[in-house]
């Protein structure tokens, strides 16, 4: 009788632990072959895409407290299946204070389902533009694309995946100082993400942005690793300490593919296939990696 109770206290405690709290942290999350990102400051959200399917109503619940039903801003970098199908669900899940997505026509059941969930919700929303910053808790947004302009229009109208929204993410929780011109070395941590925009895409941003905001410590990888996307120039200026790759085991893609591998060479790479969930975590001064794997 005694030895049981032990065992059903030790249980107990145990489940406490791995009750998910408000916490500091940027999470690549495994949606499969799909993207979804999550920026979280302490109780403050932001969801950058959510992947196909309800996948990530599974992975936001490994993150989030259980008490917390508000994502303050969702972003949706282009009306892909893959990026924008998860986020219908998330809609009806969570309650969402802000939408910023891509002002693009794309004729989809899926993207007039969306629109009308946004519609009908009275959710606010804007339509992303470059130039735009979007400041939630310590996490500084600047939206670097797309552009406006008639050679980022034109991208666009030959290939969708141009319309992504290319966001630098730079996460200063209290305490931790940015790099500097003085110093090569800070405690705030940068992010590049670029959505499935391909190489012309690419080639805009990088000559019309400013270079700081392009050199980042985390660049993920465009489109789950495909050919069409991170390419030498776009590598070249962000000179990332690291890269992450979300993408879905065993695809039918071949993604992640290897010319993408070889022009990341010398770059430490994690991918959602190999280590499930990719977990940038502030501590004291520091940033750990975890992997859910």
């Amino acid at each position: 009788m005694y030895q049981l109770a032990v065992v059903g206290l030790v249980a107990g405690i145990v489940l406490l632990v791995m009750v998910p709290l408000p916490d500091d942290k940027v999470v690549i999350l495994d949606v499969g072959q799909g993207d979804a990102t999550l920026l979280q400051n302490g109780t403050r959200q932001v969801l950058i895409d959510g992947g196909q399917g309800m996948v990530v109503l599974r992975r936001l619940a490994e993150e989030l407290p259980w008490f917390d039903r508000t994502i303050e801003v969702v972003i949706l970098t282009h009306p892909a299946r893959d990026h924008m199908e998860g986020l219908l669900h998330v809609l009806e899940r969570y309650n969402v204070e802000l939408i910023l997505l891509p002002e693009v026509a794309h004729s989809s059941q899926l993207q007039e389902v969306w629109l009308q969930k946004i519609v009908a919700g009275n959710i606010p929303y804007r339509f992303a533009r470059a130039g735009q910053r979007l400041s939630v808790g310590d996490m500084e947004l600047a939206i670097l694309g797309p552009l406006d302009s008639e050679a980022a229009l034109a991208a666009i109208r030959s290939e969708i995946n141009n319309a992504s929204v290319i966001i630098r993410v730079e996460y200063c929780p209290e305490g931790a100082t940015p790099r500097s011109s003085d110093s090569e070395v800070g405690s705030c941590l940068s992010f590049l993400l670029t959505g499935d925009a391909e190489k012309r895409a690419e080639t805009i941003i990088t000559k019309a942005a400013d270079r700081n905001l392009l050199d980042v410590d985390i660049l993920k990888v465009g489109h789950h690793g495909s050919n069409s996307s991170t390419h030498e120039a776009l590598i070249k200026a962000a000179s990332p300490q690291a890269a992450v790759i979300s993408v879905g085991a065993d695809n039918s893609f071949g993604h992640p593919r290897q010319e993408v591998l070889d022009r990341l060479a010398g770059i430490p790479i994690w991918r959602t296939d190999e280590s499930g969930s990719i977990t940038f975590r502030h501590f004291k001064d520091s940033w750990l990696v975890a992997t859910a794997r």
